[in-house]
């Protein structure tokens, strides 16, 4: 599998933004993103989502495979049975398909980065599913589980559906000009104190959210069986609030983490 290298990312990244003689923030006002951004791009110390590889490489003038590879593609000058060479194609066509492959690319990553994801969610639902049907069978009424397991375990799918199927990989641009510590899209609104949302973290958020979510709805029931099998259900019902806090304030330290490392 091709593997994208940072450091060669950046400078490849940096010496074609000065051929254009664009500034950071020249570059960054195109893509609606900080120059603090195209900054840490440039030392490698972070990559563009996928949603940001197209309008990057055609402000760029260069192909979506030649930026991640950190290369130009050398251009062959093949004469075809007709005398021809490659160089008299004319330029207005080779761009357009160049640019259609790219786009084709970007859309693929992306629809196939969502794919697993649903899959993911999909088979996290089906445990879950299972999971609680067991603590059922081994005698804990639904009735006794719809405020602590049922609740969690719901509101953690719910919002990992969102995420999957809904939740946007870019940002407007002005989130990377302000400091702004909420995110609102439809019908859900995300607030965290003390953490900027922006173009260099959201991707990487999104990823944790979908993950400690995810976490949490097999981790919550799973926990309960293993409390009824050692103490019944006395040691669940010492057990089941300590839990939720611990599963809570781990999800919200993973989050805040990752948030700060790329904000």
């Amino acid at each position: 599998m091709f593997q994208i290298d940072n450091e060669k990312f950046g400078v490849f990244l940096s010496s074609l933004r000065k051929e254009h003689q664009m500034t950071q923030q020249d570059l960054a006002d195109k893509l609606f993103v900080s120059n603090k951004t195209v900054s840490k791009w440039e030392r490698g110390a972070s990559l563009p989502g996928v949603s940001l590889l197209l309008p990057l490489a055609e402000a760029l003038d260069i192909s979506v495979s030649e930026l991640l590879r950190g290369e130009r593609t050398p251009q062959a000058n093949v004469e075809t049975d007709g005398g021809i060479s490659a160089d008299a194609v004319p330029t207005e066509t080779t761009d357009a398909t160049t640019d259609t492959i790219d786009a084709d690319i970007v859309l693929k990553t992306i629809q196939c980065r969502k794919k697993y994801w649903i899959w993911a969610f999909l088979i996290c639902t089906g445990i879950t599913t299972v999971e609680i049907l067991a603590l059922n069978a081994f005698g804990l009424a639904f009735e006794k589980m719809r405020g602590d397991i049922l609740l969690l375990c719901g509101l953690s799918l719910l919002f990992t559906g969102w995420f999957c199927f809904f939740a946007k990989e870019l940002l407007p641009g002005y989130y990377d000009d302000n400091k702004i510590n909420y995110v609102s899209q439809g019908p859900v609104r995300i607030h965290m104190q003390g953490l900027a949302f922006n173009n260099g973290n959201w991707p990487y958020l999104c990823t944790a959210f979908k993950i400690c979510l995810m976490a949490s709805s097999i981790l919550y029931p799973l926990i309960c069986g293993i409390c009824l099998a050692a103490g019944g259900i006395d040691l669940w019902e010492s057990a089941k609030k300590i839990s939720a806090v611990i599963i809570v304030l781990t999800m919200l330290a993973v989050i805040y983490g990752v948030g700060k490392k790329y904000e």
